[in-house]
């Protein structure tokens, strides 16, 4: 599934422009469910002095890529920046994460990693909501692209949470909120079988 979202990921940010050739691009996609909250992020290194110095370091045969011992290496040392600056909050609950999948390529000189982690969550019932909050701390926190979608049996508890009206720009010091409900209708167990006659 990762390897598929590296992929989506390459080709959503297309070539990199002049003005992200001295940086990098992370995008963060939070999906909601019932009972769990999945994060992906993707994150690119430009080509240059920080993708040179990851390939130096963890290119342990010299062949210009990250496999195997070598990308799982430099996974560890990239997770701290694709995460850096993040936070993820549920108002009200206590998530439980799982170790993040991460893997590593290089492409066309950018180094290039994703990283997915579930978050247990306590299952909601009908028409109950949930609120996620995706916040990037003050200081000198990378620019994102996020997405804020409903999974499973949640919808958009109001139109400001819908995918069109949420900011997909994260800058430093900002967040982005968004609420979803459980819809009765979808929830496991609801397999419309007929209640009996009266």
């Amino acid at each position: 599934m990762l390897a598929a979202l590296l992929t989506l990921c390459t080709l959503l940010a297309g070539t990199p422009a002049a003005a992200h050739e001295i940086g990098a691009e992370r995008q963060v996609f939070v999906q909601v469910f019932e009972e769990h909250l999945d994060i992906a992020v993707f994150y690119l290194e430009a080509p240059g002095a920080r993708s040179g110095l990851l390939l130096s370091r963890f290119d342990v045969n010299g062949d210009g890529k990250l496999q195997g011992p070598e990308a799982d290496l430099a996974g560890r040392e990239l997770i701290g920046r694709m995460l850096g600056g993040l936070q993820f909050e549920v108002p009200g609950e206590r998530p439980r994460a799982t170790a993040p999948e991460i893997k590593v390529e290089v492409r066309q000189g950018r180094v290039a990693a994703a990283a997915m982690v579930s978050y247990a969550l306590p299952a909601l019932q009908a028409e109950a909501t949930r609120t996620v909050i995706v916040r990037a701390l003050s200081g000198d926190v990378l620019e994102s692209e996020v997405r804020l979608l409903a999974g499973g049996a949640l919808l958009p508890a109001d139109a400001a949470s819908s995918p069109g009206q949420l900011p997909s720009a994260l800058r430093r010091g900002e967040e982005i909120q968004a609420r979803f409900v459980a819809t009765a209708d979808a929830l496991p167990g609801d397999d419309d079988s007929e209640a009996p006659a009266e």
